[in-house]
């Protein structure tokens, strides 16, 4: 992974005013759509799961941004981001796979199996609370 100065120097973040209304409607979007993801679990294939897993997570990491001044133009900048933030890097290794699992479902017609789907669910809880910490007023 690299480090999220790499993403600004290639223009693949922006700096901007820190948008506290954007930060926290994205957040809340993050929160709706794990929501969603769980209830998929029962009756949708694992990939779809896994995907709206995986957007609730990177919902929640640009939210980060957000609040902090950024906008990424890079999935991978908004994981990375998360480093800054306290994340380990085991965590952060886990949801950059999920990533890559999901541009290979997305847009090179991968799958996923249920296991893959379950613990992107159990990581996106596991972000997403974490996330609220940091975003508390």
């Amino acid at each position: 992974m690299k480090e999220f100065g790499f993403f600004v120097s290639k223009a693949e973040v922006r700096k901007q005013s820190p948008d506290r209304n954007l930060a926290t409607a994205t957040f809340k979007d993050s929160e709706e759509r794990l929501m969603l993801a769980k209830s998929l679990q029962s009756i949708a294939k694992a990939k779809y799961v896994l995907e709206n897993a995986y957007e609730a997570m990177r919902e929640a990491a640009d939210s980060v941004l957000y609040n902090e001044g950024f906008k990424s133009f890079s999935h991978e900048a908004s994981i990375a981001y998360l480093l800054k933030k306290g994340f380990g890097d085991s965590d952060i290794a886990q949801f950059d796979r999920f990533r890559r699992i999901r541009n290979g479902i997305k847009y090179y017609g991968g799958d996923c199996e249920k296991p893959d789907a379950e613990e992107a669910i159990k990581l996106a809880e596991k972000i997403i609370a974490k996330i609220k910490e940091i975003l508390k007023p």
